[in-house]
């Protein structure tokens, strides 16, 4: 069995041996993988990963010196740089070097530095180090006070800077190793956008150079990597960054000469990698990396060997400085600093130095040449010197040589490297560097490149103005630190022709010498003094020994063979440039960075920096002539922005009134619409009478025409105007004609209409279907006035010139008020200015003298009907030459009675009027009719038992049997005996136009007729109620102070919930601004935009933090249905719902103060952002990218940017919403209103959008916004499950007033309370139109109602929607109707109050019939709840306009066995128009309750007063009546003026000590 196994083990072995053999033989070739140089040099260092990393800090090897010890620059007590640079290193340029140094060593120094160093980058926020610019300098040729030349200070690690402990450290944003940086780029990124990806190579221009690479470029950056890109000085304008090379170093463009080393090693790069294929294939990714480990290798060795010796120290043609060896020989005896380099070794810090990075590697700008010589090809015998190319305007021309200006190439470096790289190669080899001294070229020291608003630099004062910002310590100090003495100011300043003005400069204090100019002035002719040769070598010592990937350390699993060593060794400079330019063998000299006497082709002359140079050139002698450096240009960042800015904030506030112009053109184009809606078709209805005509009434210019029937009345010589319903209108009475009648003939358009003049009444003009119908109409006025005998006219006029011509009862009431002033005026004696009437002209007084008031005039004069018989009575009575007018005379001298006459004259007026016959008395039947008639002049009815009943009672006052006539002395028994005589005697005639009647006693009658039913039912008492009793108000604080801390104690009480969640919504308001105004101004600091745009920035970031609150806080208040939810809790107690559409409004106006303050924050911020270099913006506003050859204009940010254009749009959104949610465009426009206020979407979508572009920070709406975003959707949702159903119209009545009662069917599942409202919308208007309305049904009922008055648009166009008049149809649908709600409001809150006050006035009784509707229901369902008594105050003109509430009373009064509510109505008609009446009435009423105890008008138990009823006192004398009540609620709702005046007497009542609280709670209609 064992052994049966054995084969199949064999076999399972063999099988895993072949599985196994290629993934040993793939690890065997991965383990001869190197390990990449990292790019960031992270893990460099295995033990210190972070040493040497990109970013980091700058480590110093002096004490920092910053002025606070923490951040502030130090040496703010040193001297002017500018002032320094002036004396220190100003001096003759065109000396060469003294030890024949060449500009390629020059120029592969700075090539050096921006391999391991880069802290050229400003901080973010930009701080700004400015050198103040002294006058007289070259910089300031106007001599300004406070021109500086801009200096921002560097990145530094935000950790840092905080302590003194702690002080801030720079960064260096490369790493410090010799590892390729400025080949590859700065990253991973940057280096696959700068790779072929095929053959290893990088990317190059022309695809046909693969294999000739000394015709290779790098390719175009067409896909714009991020290169420094400054605008050139020469040009001064900024240039695309796809003008440059894809090479590796970010700055490698500054000049032609450094690109000319960038392009070299992308050749060599590519060199390395196709002598590599042979060796690795095809395979690019093992090619590129094997090629980039020997470039960096070989640019480490050319860097640590051939340049670095030759730049420390050159003692003469070939003995230079002495690196140190990598591996120090065993035996080799070693002293000093130096000894701990031996190899690598992972605790030596690699990091750059301050004293390098600020000082020392700058040593080589003295050696910098104004320019370049360009030789071509030729030999020792033929150098070919030649010219550059670079055209540049405003140069010298003519037969001579033209070097390359530095100056003028700064980053316009390509041109000429495309045409002449080798050229300039050539160039640097033999153009010798200028001499090593303490002088720096004009081309650095006053024309070095700068930014757009600073075109032209110091370099000098930048260097010493650098070191004070990285808080370097001084010149003596930083020697003492590298183990240096210190040194005297002679030894100093040993080499300068005037060392005495930099001592006395520096105030012969050596302790403030700045490291630059001490450093640089140690300068020899063997290269820099023992000070920064000390710090260049250390630096260069840590890089070496501190890089774990150096091409000489072997024990890194990194190690090149020795023979690879030996190969890396024997490249230099010079080989490359042998192997990848077309410069040949004799072209150039064995060392590039020297050159020696003999070697081929030495400098014709030192370059200077002075325009004419003479020179031997090519055997001959010539001219050179150097370029000029253009000038220092400023350049305003605002340019170009100015008028945009103008316009878009001078555009933006022209918007607001703009759109309330707009508004009201709107508006009066909606009344010219609504006029022209006024304009009737005439109907046409068969009509059998000849005596009937359907025709459209024009009433006036401001009123509505009409659907009306003329009736010619043969009988009664009357002409009668009645509407469709046959209801009276107007009449003409032809019985006293005497004039013509005049006839008015349209005589264009359809020639339909006709207007009807007769003597002293207004025309009558009217429309009818077509020139048939109104030529019947005439021709029967014709007949009908040839039968009374009257003589009538015609004449034909255009249908407008009729409208024009047309005396309407509203000019003809002009003329009317003044005769009644006039009246006024004759019969009290007034002053002519007490009724405005003393500019009246003689002519107008002989007008009104002349009028003859028509008998319609004289009732509608005191406010009744024409057809009354007491109007008719009165008529006939002052007609006393029976004209059928009441002319001026005849009216005074009725007035004057009135006016001044006694109780017995009054009676007497009225007796007469009834005593028709003149007999001097009056039947029984016509003392009823009188009762009759004034009851019919009211609206109101009585019946004869009713009638009889009050008629005994009266004849038992008089003495009189039942039925006997009544004499005079009977009638002022009943009228004008001792207790009705004060009363009598009061009354007048109340017309309106007369204002008050004069004062007796200090008060005017009219105030005396308003007493309150407490005063006029003084000793009627119902049930024994306390009612009557008025209440004594204690006494207030005598003190006016005193007083108004009283009320203001009381008010509140009374509203301490809105005062409470109001005042704590303001207060998290202001908390939400001061914490995002704190948060930018000091805890954002580092973000640099407050710097920028100052503390307005702080301002605007609170606005806009409130702003996001109040705008999100707006839909919680918009969500009905939720807050009519929680106002059925417990919640209500503590949270006022019912006033939620107040806080809606204060929410609002608290979002649009914010928003101002934000726009105008902005408009500021705007203008020093667009001030500011783009350069600088870039880092506050990171999300948003601009080519860097494009400046952020006030356009861009305002237009080009989402944050911008949606903030213009959200501002113009607000604007409209605003302006349309005005009271007057609700009133005038409320269907715009309801479409602009829809705009809130498109507001919330754009505010959101607003945030998303992260312009200052992330957005943070959606903080705001979900959560009331998520309630209004549900709350939404709920609504739209409602109102998308059609309702049917059960019915629809047209009441007086202009009210229309809608009754439609109750959806299912619709539940609500009395005193709620619902929004609702009409099919045949527009079902998105919804309008809130309370209900007047009550939740009991099976339907739903609703009494809507006309008082706006689209109360109007209902009201005709559902006028049967404007139908023809006999079988007319009413239009359906949409329903949302129910909302909860004040008023269902009733029955929760000990004692509920209920005042309505006018349409504002409507909550209340629901209210009342539900008590009826309640008193007959054994149902308890809180409230034990009711006042209901209803106050109307006449109950007649509300009967369908008359009758839910007179149900209330039915069914109300426990006396739960006690009902008051005040008729305010009777007062206004004619008190002599309403005084008889009044009586009468007296009477009448006496016998029958309910009203003689409304047939009510409830008690009727005539006037306005005074609520403070009733609301005092409550307290009496409920002493253990102690709130009591009161809810009025009608008018403004009424529900004010109630809140007033609340507020008054609510000032007395130990009265209940009244807690007021009112709407208005």
């Amino acid at each position: 069995m064992y052994g049966s196994n054995r084969p199949r083990r064999y076999l399972f072995l063999g099988i895993l041996l072949l599985f196994l053999d290629p993934v040993y033989s793939q690890a065997k070739e991965e383990k001869k993988l190197i390990e990449p140089v990292p790019q960031d040099g992270f893990f460099n260092n295995l033990n210190h990963p972070d040493w040497g990393a990109v970013d980091d800090i700058l480590i110093r090897k002096s004490p920092p010196a910053y002025q606070d010890g923490v951040y502030e620059p130090a040496g703010q007590d040193r001297p002017n740089p500018f002032t320094i640079s002036e004396i220190a290193h100003k001096g003759e340029s065109g000396l060469g070097s003294a030890r024949n140094r060449t500009a390629m060593l020059v120029y592969f120094g700075q090539q050096v530095v921006e391999e391991i160093l880069d802290v050229q980058r400003p901080g973010c926020p930009r701080e700004f180090f400015n050198i103040p610019v002294p006058k007289n300098h070259p910089f300031n040729p106007d001599n300004l006070d406070n021109l500086q030349m801009p200096l921002q200070r560097s990145r530094f690690n935000q950790r840092t800077g905080q302590t003194a402990g702690n002080p801030r450290q720079q960064l260096n944003e490369i790493t410090p190793f010799i590892d390729g940086t400025l080949f590859y780029g700065p990253g991973k990124a940057w280096t696959d956008a700068i790779r072929e990806f095929k053959r290893g190579y990088l990317k190059v221009r022309d695809p046909s150079t693969y294999d000739d690479i000394a015709k290779q470029f790098p390719a175009d950056n067409d896909i714009r990597l991020p290169f420094a890109n400054p605008p050139p000085p020469a040009d001064h304008y900024l240039k695309p960054v796809n003008r440059f090379f894809r090479l590796g170093n970010p700055r490698g463009f500054e000049n032609p000469f450094l690109l000319t080393f960038g392009v070299i090693f992308f050749r060599w790069h590519n060199y390395i990698a196709r002598s590599l294929k042979n060796y690795y294939g095809e395979d690019d990714e093992r090619l590129f990396e094997e090629a980039r480990r020997r470039v960096i290798a070989h640019h480490q060795k050319i860097v640590m060997y051939d340049w670095l010796p030759r730049w420390l120290e050159i003692k003469n043609e070939t003995t230079f400085f002495e690196i140190p060896k990598y591996i120090r020989d065993p035996d080799e005896a070693c002293t000093g600093k130096l000894c701990a380099f031996n190899g690598y070794d992972s605790e030596i810090h690699p990091g750059i130095s301050q004293e390098f990075q600020t000082a020392a590697m700058r040593f080589g700008h003295t050696l910098v040449t104004p320019g370049l010589w360009l030789r071509g090809p030729g030999n020792s015998t033929n150098c070919n010197w030649r010219n550059h190319t670079l055209g540049m305007p405003n140069q010298p021309h003519g037969p001579s040589y033209r070097p390359i200006r530095l100056c003028n190439a700064f980053w316009n470096s390509r041109e000429p490297v495309d045409s002449t790289m080798d050229d300039i190669i050539r160039g640097m080899s033999s153009t010798l560097a200028e001499k090593e001294d303490n002088i720096v070229v004009p081309d650095l020291r006053e024309h070095l490149f700068g930014p757009l608003e600073f075109s032209r630099r110091d370099l000098v004062a930048i260097n010493i103005q650098r070191a004070r910002e990285h808080g370097l310590t001084d010149y003596n100090s930083i020697r003492k630190a590298f183990e240096l003495g210190p040194l005297p100011w002679e030894h100093v300043t040993r080499h300068l022709t005037e060392p005495e003005k930099l001592v006395d400069l520096y105030q012969n204090d050596s302790s403030k010498l700045d490291l630059f100019v001490g450093g640089l002035l140690e300068t020899t002719d063997s290269g820099p003094g023992p000070l920064f040769q000390k710090i260049l070598l250390d630096q260069f010592m840590r890089i070496r020994h501190g890089d774990r990937f150096w091409f000489e350390n072997k024990g890194n699993g990194y190690n090149f063979t020795d023979e690879e060593i030996e190969e890396i060794r024997k490249v230099t400079l010079r080989s490359i440039i042998l192997k990848v330019t077309d410069v040949r063998e004799g072209e150039i000299q064995e060392d590039v960075f020297i050159h020696k006497p003999g070697d081929v082709c030495r400098q014709p002359c030192q370059l200077n920096s002075n325009q004419n140079l003479p020179c031997r050139v090519n055997s001959a002698q010539v001219t050179v002539l150097s370029e000029n450096c253009t000038s220092l240009k400023h350049y305003d960042y605002f340019t170009g922005s100015g008028a945009a800015y103008i316009l878009t904030f001078l555009g933006l506030g022209l918007c607001v009134p703009g759109t309330v112009g707009i508004m009201i053109c709107m508006a009066k184009y909606r009344a010219k619409q609504m006029q022209r809606g006024r304009q009737r078709r005439s109907p046409h209805r068969p009509n059998d009478d000849p005596n009937v005509f359907a025709a459209v009434e024009w009433v006036g210019p401001n009123s509505d025409e009409r659907n009306v029937k003329v009736k010619l009345d043969r009988s009664r010589k009357k002409i009668h105007v009645e509407d469709m319903r046959r209801k009276p209108l107007r009449m003409l009475d032809l019985r006293s004609v005497k004039q013509k009648v005049h006839y008015r003939l349209s005589s264009d358009g359809l020639q339909n209409t006709i207007a009807i003049r007769v003597q002293g009444d207004i025309d009558l003009v009217i429309k009818f279907l077509d020139l048939e119908e109104r030529e019947k109409f005439k021709k029967n006025v014709d007949n009908f006035l040839v039968d009374l005998q009257i003589e009538r006219e015609i004449h034909e006029f255009t249908e407008k010139s009729i409208y024009d011509n047309a005396q309407t009862k509203e000019e003809r009431q002009k003329y009317l008020d003044k005769f009644f002033r006039v009246i006024c005026l004759q019969a009290f004696k007034r002053q002519p200015g007490q009724l405005q009437i003393e500019n009246m002209s003689g002519d107008d007084l002989n007008k009104i003298i002349k009028i003859k008031l028509t008998r319609t005039e004289f009732a509608d004069a005191l406010g009744l009907k024409p057809n009354s018989i007491f109007v008719r009575n009165m008529f006939m009575m002052v007609d006393k030459n029976n004209s059928g007018f009441v002319e001026f005379q005849e009216f005074l001298d009725m007035f004057v009675v009135l006016a001044s006459g006694d109780a017995e004259d009054k009676a007497r007026l009225i007796f007469n009027m009834y005593d028709v016959r003149r007999q001097g008395k009056l039947s029984s039947k016509e003392f009823a009719r009188m009762i009759h008639s004034m009851l019919d002049l009211s609206d109101s009815s009585i019946s004869n038992t009713d009638m009889q009943a009050l008629m005994n009672t009266m004849y038992k006052t008089a003495g009189l049997p039942q039925n006997a006539d009544i004499d005079f002395e009977s009638f002022a028994k009943i009228f004008a005996s001792d207790e009705y005589e004060s009363t009598l005697k009061k009354a007048t005639l109340g017309i309106e136009a007369l204002g008050s009647d004069g004062k007796q006693g200090g008060q005017s009658v009219m105030a005396k007729k308003r007493t309150t039913f407490l005063e006029s039912y003084n000793g009627l008492q119902r049930k024994n109620t306390k009612i009557k009793v008025k209440a004594k108000s204690t006494e207030l604080p005598p003190s006016p102070a005193g007083q108004k801390l009283y009320e203001i104690t009381r008010k509140i009480e009374n509203y301490r919930l809105q005062i409470f969640w109001l005042s704590l919504y303001i207060l998290v308001t202001i908390g939400i601004f001061l914490e995002r105004a704190f948060y930018y101004s000091f805890e954002r600091e580092h973000a640099g935009l407050r710097r920028i745009a100052g503390y307005g920035v702080t301002v605007t970031r609170g606005a806009a933090s409130v702003m996001m609150f109040t705008y999100a806080s707006l839909l919680v208040t918009m969500s009905r249905n939720t807050i009519t939810f929680l106002r059925e809790t417990f919640l209500h107690r503590f949270i006022p719902f019912d006033s939620a559409h107040a806080m809606h409004k204060i929410i609002a106006i608290i979002a649009l103060l914010f928003t101002v303050v934000h726009c105008v924050g902005h408009g500021i911020n705007l203008y020093h952002i667009s001030t500011q270099a783009s350069s600088d913006l870039n880092c506050i506003f990171r999300e948003y990218f601009r080519a860097t050859d494009v400046l952020a204009s006030f356009q861009y940010w305002a237009f080009g940017t989402i944050t911008g254009l949606t903030g213009i749009i959200l501002t113009l959104i607000v604007i409209v919403m605003y302006v349309f949610a005005t009271p007057y465009a609700r009133r005038n426009l409320f269907n715009a209103f309801w479409v602009t206020h829809s705009f809130y979407i498109l507001l919330y979508i754009f505010m959101v959008m607003h945030g998303t572009g992260r312009l200052v920070q992330p957005p943070l709406f959606q903080n705001y916004f979900y959560g009331p975003l998520f309630i209004f959707i549900v709350d939404k949702f709920i609504s739209l499950s409602r109102n998308q159903v059609e309702i049917d119209v059960i019915s629809a009545d047209l009441l007086p007033s202009d009210v229309t009662a809608l009754k439609f069917k109750r959806p299912i599942n619709f539940e609500y309370k009395s005193g709620q409202w619902v929004r609702i919308s009409c099919a045949a208007l527009g079902k998105s139109e919804y309008h809130p309305f309370t209900l007047t049904s009550s939740p009991h009922e099976d339907y739903l109602s609703l009494h809507i008055r006309a008082v706006g648009p689209w109360t109007t166009n209902l009201r005709k929607t559902y006028d049967a008049n404007n139908v023809d149809s006999e079988s007319w649908t009413p239009p359906k109707v949409y329903v949302d709600g129910p909302f909860g409001e004040g008023h269902q809150d009733w029955y929760k109050f000990p004692v509920a006050v209920l005042v309505g006035g006018g349409i504002g009784v409507t909550p209340f019939a629901s209210i009342l509707k539900d008590i009826v229901y309640k008193t007959t369902q054994p149902i308890r709840f809180p409230c034990q008594k009711v006042y209901f105050l209803w106050v109307t003109r006449t109950q007649k306009q509300f009967e369908w509430l008359t009758d839910i009373i007179r149900e209330v009064e039915e069914k109300d066995i426990k006396d739960l509510v006690s009902v008051h109505i005040f008729i305010t008609q009777f007062q206004q128009k004619f008190d002599l009446r309403t005084t008889m009435l009044y009586i009468c009423e007296r009477h009448f309750q006496k016998i029958a105890g309910k009203s003689l008008f409304t047939g009510l138990k409830a008690v009727t007063h005539f006037g306005r009823p005074q609520f403070q006192e009733f609301l005092e004398s409550l307290h009496i009546e409920h002493p253990e009540a102690k709130q009591i609620g009161v809810f009025s709702c009608g008018p403004p003026p009424m529900t004010l005046n109630v809140d007033k007497a609340c507020a008054e009542a609510n000032k007395n000590e130990g009265y209940p609280t009244y807690s007021h709670h009112f709407e208005n209609f």
